[in-house]
């Protein structure tokens, strides 16, 4: 009984000092909308969603899901019917008549709104701080469409040399570098698949894909991507990592180098779906 009691104020002291560090931090560095600079109180379970990151203004309602129905292949969002009927997840025209490299595509979001924001101030204003936010919700979709699929290698989408070093970081890595330490606090297990930054290498400095119709984009990427010398990817499943997925142009591409390098499957993970 005594053992149990000095176990039971232990943990009641932990949880106590985390308590107290957290209510410390907030009053050195108190959180602040994002978008309209106000001063917001989030509660501690609202740490990792963008309640941390935006007032109640400017985050009204929860950001728009990646929801069925959707294409089976390319992710694409189909309207919902006006009179309720249940609409089952199918492949779309297009991925019928023009099968594209990767296999299937799925989301943590819809592209829109508060998210469309979130990702512009992430990438082009380096608000860093919704890295480990988007991360959670990335992983929700991860463990939600691929938890038990096989997969070998999870690749983020690299940047060309260039751009990284302007940018100074990949988006694409940091919307996963936890995903190994996440899958073994869920599951208690270790992962089959590593996150590889190295297989794949962007070669070719290509323009801003903003305003390029579909065929512009698969131009302006072509030769972009090369495998890394000694890489091997034989056999192997891969599971591509981005932020946004509009035409497809970009994952599309990449899988096309990995399938020709022997690669059995690739599917693409993304942020936000378009």
């Amino acid at each position: 009984m005594f053992t149990v009691f000095k176990d039971y104020c232990r943990a009641d002291s932990f949880w106590t000092i985390k308590r107290l560090l957290f209510a410390f931090q907030t009053l050195v560095f108190p959180f602040h909308c994002l978008k309209c600079k106000t001063y917001i109180d989030p509660d501690r379970s609202e740490l990792w969603t963008l309640s941390a990151c935006f007032c109640p203004k400017c985050l009204p309602s929860d950001p728009p899901l990646f929801t069925s129905p959707f294409c089976l292949v390319c992710g694409r969002l189909f309207e919902s019917p006006m009179d309720g009927d249940f609409v089952e997840n199918h492949p779309c025209e297009t991925c019928l008549v023009n099968p594209s490299s990767v296999s299937r595509v799925r989301a943590a979001f819809q592209y829109q709104g508060i998210v469309k924001e979130a990702v512009a101030l992430f990438k082009y204003q380096s608000k860093l701080c919704l890295a480990r936010v988007l991360e959670t919700y990335l992983f929700d979709a991860f463990d939600r469409f691929f938890a038990t699929a096989a997969i070998d290698y999870i690749l983020p989408i690299p940047l060309h040399p260039q751009k990284m070093r302007r940018r100074g970081f990949n988006q694409s890595f940091l919307l996963v570098r936890n995903f190994k330490k996440n899958y073994e606090s869920v599951y208690k297990n270790k992962p089959c698949w590593r996150i590889d930054t190295n297989t794949l290498a962007r070669v070719k400095k290509t323009l801003p894909q903003t305003g390029f119709d579909i065929h512009q984009r698969k131009d302006n990427l072509k030769g972009a991507f090369l495998l890394a010398k000694k890489a091997n990817v034989t056999g192997k499943n891969i599971l591509l990592v981005d932020d946004v997925y509009t035409t497809g142009a970009t994952c599309n591409e990449a899988a096309r180098v990995l399938l020709k390098s022997g690669a059995a499957r690739v599917d693409a993970l993304v942020l936000a779906r378009a």
